[in-house]
């Protein structure tokens, strides 16, 4: 019995993940589960912060406790190990935040950050979940399955403004986007373009070569 709670427990929360809301009634269809059975699940997915209730729709979604655990995971990666200082390097450079974004489906996760520290900042998108093609971070990471290089992608904003490149393991396949967000105000495009951006893609050059074996003939 608990086994079978279990699966649909992850049953539900992987339609969430595809449909991104959904009510007790829509999740009670697509698993042929009893409608009082789909709510105690949900009940205690709430109660564990895995699964949150939208109060002006009565839906579901996903709660920011499963974005924690993935961030947690996704934190353990070696690759990120490997490239955390090169990111320093270029926050310390430009004195804007960095961070690290991974693909997962049609969203991005971003799961690293180098903060600067300054009066006026943004707010951060560590940890959080955002559509692909809403983000230079997820465009180029599109683009990057199809395209050769250190491609680069703008998200030009009112108020923030992000310029996003990306980071190819040792077989060259894209991994990961390195990104910098900051007010539009300090960091308008004419300053990406002239300054930042080759800042960027050197970087994720850097990471990239740091990434691919060493061999030796000794």
């Amino acid at each position: 019995m608990a086994t079978q709670a279990l699966e649909d427990a992850l049953n539900i929360i992987e339609i969430l993940r595809k449909e991104y809301i959904a009510g007790v009634s829509e999740l009670s269809k697509k698993l042929k589960l009893n409608k009082n059975k789909v709510f105690r699940i949900m009940a205690t997915l709430e109660l564990k912060g895995i699964v949150e209730l939208d109060e002006e729709t009565g839906k579901y979604r996903l709660g920011m406790n499963l974005i924690k655990l993935e961030h947690a995971y996704i934190k353990s990666l070696e690759f990120l190990n490997k490239a955390k200082q090169s990111i320093r390097v270029l926050r310390q450079e430009i004195d804007e935040s960095v961070y690290i974004a991974i693909p997962h489906r049609k969203d991005v996760i971003y799961i690293y950050e180098e903060p600067v520290r300054k009066s006026v900042i943004v707010e951060s998108p560590l940890a959080k979940r955002f559509r692909a093609d809403k983000t230079a971070t997820g465009r180029v990471l599109k683009r990057a399955k199809k395209e050769i290089g250190f491609i680069v992608e703008y998200e030009i904003g009112l108020e923030v403004n992000e310029v996003a490149t990306i980071v190819r393991d040792e077989f060259y396949y894209p991994i990961a986007s390195l990104s910098v967000i900051a007010p539009s105000v300090r960091m308008p495009l004419e300053r990406i373009k002239e300054d930042i951006q080759q800042k960027l893609v050197e970087t994720a050059e850097e990471i990239t070569e740091i990434l691919a074996p060493t061999f030796s003939l000794d």
